[in-house]
């Protein structure tokens, strides 16, 4: 079989779980098969380098746009990016075009008649409603799940999902858990060398969430709940990682619990993995998710995890086993989890052992990068014979 040619189309290569993963993709799916490509709807983003390192190309359908923008400039540029995605795409003759998130993924399907595309694939990677289409949503949805050759969904809740309130077809679904690569322990040095960037020390408990200032995310959770905590232990700290639109509102919240000098707002980075060793627990407290990478990237550094029953973070954090699982929305439950594993080094030493060994099996990423390059080849397959 000839090479397939993969298209990624997404809103940009910025930090987030999704591109990540499709950034390993692009870097170790075998070139002697496969030609990868991102088109990206919004301009630049911090992962573009790391795209082009790998060999894959950068084309950009449009710019980043400003929020406030009127209705009918929103249309124009809609318009713009669409009639330059139909002229790549049927310029550079894709095999597959493969839409990690919505609305990316109905875009294609959309315009799928004009593009010549010969299968397209839709990315399920969270629970959020597809509301991109306004009061008509729920009906273009079933139009375009029609149009799908493939619905690829990163976690068996999110699966469950699509086939629930998105109609998806049965016979398309297709679960591929997220991949994550073992994180070698640190040395003493190592350890030490990280904590300094968050500005705690090495006998402080060092509470770590990786994640984007967003309303799912529930921050505002965490930080009442670490209020509580640290009353309890004075050398806790809180470390977050990551920036979004509620910064603003979280930084007041600190300082309104005082508890500027115990929290560390470390700002966006490009590879969190890099730092969540030097965590004592890793906390999640979202109310909605998909397949965290933050939480596979914590248990794949080994660390005790408390985490919300949000998505398929019940695949990752198995309650008592691999970690702390508690409801959403159930703050004295979250503040008990986390007090439990503050209080016991015994227990954190044990979760984080049994999260480290249970991923390296069930997510372990060679599997991940088998399980899409047959998908893709499957697909492509099926189709050449149909001609």
């Amino acid at each position: 079989m000839d090479r397939i040619k993969v298209a990624y189309l997404l809103g940009g290569l910025r930090p987030g779980g999704a591109e990540r993963q499709m950034l390993t993709l692009a870097e170790r799916l075998p070139r002697d098969h496969f030609e990868i490509e991102f088109l990206v709807l919004a301009g630049t983003g911090d992962y573009d380098d790391r795209a082009r390192a790998a060999m894959a190309p950068v084309r950009y359908l449009g710019t980043a746009s400003a929020h406030d923008v009127g209705v009918v400039r929103r249309g124009v540029r809609r318009g713009s990016r669409a009639g330059r995605y139909i002229r790549v795409t049927r310029r550079r003759g894709y095999d597959i075009v493969d839409a990690w998130l919505h609305p990316a993924d109905a875009l294609a399907a959309l315009l799928r008649p004009l593009t010549h595309t010969p299968v397209v694939i839709s990315g399920r990677r969270n629970l959020d409603p597809h509301d991109a289409f306004g009061p008509m949503g729920s009906v273009m949805d079933r139009f375009v799940e029609r149009l799908y050759d493939a619905v690829v969904a990163n976690a068996a809740a999110v699966a469950d999902h699509a086939l629930r309130t998105q109609r998806a077809d049965p016979r398309k679904v297709r679960v591929i858990r997220n991949g994550v690569d073992p994180i070698a322990p640190l040395t003493v040095e190592q350890r030490r060398a990280i904590r300094a960037k968050l500005a705690v020390g090495d006998d402080e408990l060092v509470i770590g969430c990786v994640a984007n200032f967003l309303p799912v995310k529930r921050h505002d959770a965490l930080i009442d709940a670490f209020a509580i905590l640290a009353d309890r232990h004075p050398n806790a700290r809180l470390a977050l990682v990551g920036d979004g639109p509620l910064r603003d509102r979280i930084e007041s919240r600190i300082r309104g619990l005082g508890l500027a000098s115990r929290v560390r707002l470390q700002g966006q980075v490009l590879d969190a993995r890099s730092l969540v060793g030097a965590f004592d627990v890793a906390v999640q407290t979202s109310i909605r998710e998909g397949l965290p990478n933050a939480l596979l990237e914590a248990a794949a550094a080994g660390r005790a995890i408390v985490a919300t029953d949000a998505g398929g973070s019940s695949e990752v954090v198995h309650d008592g086993a691999t970690g702390l699982l508690v409801p959403t929305h159930d703050h004295d439950r979250l503040v008990r989890a986390m007090l439990r594993v503050a209080d016991d080094a015994d227990l954190r030493e044990r979760l984080g052992a049994a999260a480290r060994e249970h991923v390296s099996t069930a997510f372990a990423m060679d599997r991940f990068i088998r399980s899409f390059g047959e998908l893709y080849a499957e697909l492509v397959e099926a189709k050449r014979g149909s001609v």
